[in-house]
């Protein structure tokens, strides 16, 4: 259903391969990207890949949320942006980047078949959680009271940690599926499959009123063909 949201386990020959031809100057200088969490999770590796490959080039990235993203990327003081609600502003360009569904992950070997049993479990939160799980849960369990009735088993703003307390039986929480994908002990945990699936989808912001460089062009080549 919808676009493939996992990065393909591609080699960096591969991902070279498919990018078009572009200038010389598009091997030097740096690549600015800001994200949020999870989609930054499962690029900045990826950028780093490119950057082996073309040494002339540096990579600068930042985590942060969408108001910030849309203020840097207007600011100047990032050329790429990627955000997960689409602003309206005509000095932005913007265009669909990739869609993330977002998961209902439970500590490896917990069920998550009735909603008392997320009673059992409680909620592990984090800066966008309340958002997420309201989202996923109403649809996944209808007629529930909601996740601010659960109980609430800890909180941190860190996205690679936040599956940490599920790995070890502490709760559980819901995600979007990059941070999931790079968590570095997948057999502690389980996802949760359900219908209907809940997508966001990340959008792309550079300044509209000039081009982008041609080191920029080549990272996002890049970085389309790791997402497809």
């Amino acid at each position: 259903m919808g676009a493939r949201s996992c990065i393909g386990a591609r080699g960096i020959g591969q991902l070279i391969a498919v990018a078009a031809p572009f200038p010389a100057d598009s091997e030097q200088g740096e690549i600015s990207l800001i994200s949020p969490g999870s989609i930054g999770l499962a690029l900045y590796p990826r950028l780093l890949d490119l950057q082996k490959a073309h040494p002339g080039l540096s990579t600068r990235h930042r985590f942060a949320p969408t108001d910030k993203v849309v203020d840097a990327v207007l600011t100047n003081r990032f050329e790429l942006g990627l955000v997960t609600v689409r602003p309206d502003d005509p000095r932005l360009a913007v265009r669909q980047f990739a869609r993330e569904p977002l998961e209902l992950v439970v500590p490896a070997g917990e069920q998550a078949a009735r909603w008392s049993d997320l009673e059992w479990l409680g909620f592990i939160d984090h800066p966008d959680g309340q958002a997420m799980a309201s989202r996923l849960l109403r649809e996944r369990y209808p007629g529930c009271p909601g996740v601010r009735s659960l109980p609430c088993r800890g909180f941190t703003n860190q996205i690679g940690l936040i599956l940490e307390p599920v790995a070890r039986g502490l709760g559980f929480t819901v995600i979007p599926r990059y941070a999931r994908e790079t968590f570095p002990n997948p057999t502690a945990i389980r996802v949760v499959e359900g219908m209907p699936a809940i997508w966001d989808t990340l959008w792309l912001l550079t300044r509209a009123e000039w081009p982008l460089s041609s080191r920029a062009r080549r990272a996002l080549e890049w970085l389309e063909a790791a997402v497809r």
